[in-house]
């Protein structure tokens, strides 16, 4: 004899109608979401990146001190004596994914002699930063520290990432771009051509 299963009338509807369209409509909801997300994303980060910064006269870098993922010690002092671009990044921001690789062949091939390059991971955990910068080593060719608890960043004003900072041979910030687009920034690119 043949068992059968019996599902009444409204648990078939819940069973199978209900969680299809159910499941669609949470898909559709979260690329819609997502969607908006990113052009959110998209558009801060092409207003703070395209745009160029007011003129503002340089103010001195916050005294920081921080260990590289290497144990090197760096400092404010210890970067004075020639331009710094500092790179404030995350592992999970796509942004910082997208601008540090292109970072790291102009430290490689175009970086003008005398600009430090040094970067800070921070608003995550140290195992995440050291996972991120260990599997991507093409990348990771300048110094790269750690932020315990975001100090650093704080110090700075930074609340985006990636947030690049640029200071001068004597340790003033001479300009800050928030989000991607920095080789776009007309500020960078007129900072970058008075090292030449």
């Amino acid at each position: 004899m043949r068992t059968r299963l019996y599902i009444p009338m409204r648990q078939k509807r819940t069973a199978f109608s209900g969680s299809l369209l159910g499941s669609h409509r949470g898909r559709w909801l979260t690329a819609i979401r997502g969607g908006i997300t990113g052009f959110v994303m998209v558009s801060l980060s092409l207003l703070f990146g395209a745009l160029p910064g007011t003129a503002a006269p340089s103010v001195p870098a916050p005294d920081f001190q921080l260990k590289t993922l290497d144990g090197d010690m760096y400092s404010k002092t210890s970067l004075q004596g020639r331009p710094t671009l500092l790179v404030f990044w995350a592992p999970w921001c796509r942004y910082c994914q997208m601008e540090l690789p292109i970072l790291g062949k102009f430290y490689q091939g175009n970086k003008p002699d005398q600009l430090q390059v040094f970067t800070i991971g921070f608003s995550d955990t140290r195992a995440h930063v050291e996972e991120y910068v260990t599997s991507n080593p093409d990348t990771f060719v300048f110094p790269t520290a750690y932020d315990q608890d975001n100090e650093v960043a704080q110090a700075f004003g930074v609340n985006a990432t990636p947030t690049f900072v640029v200071m001068d041979a004597q340790g003033e910030m001479i300009f800050a771009h928030r989000g991607a687009g920095i080789n776009q920034n007309p500020q960078y690119q007129e900072f970058l051509r008075s090292l030449k």
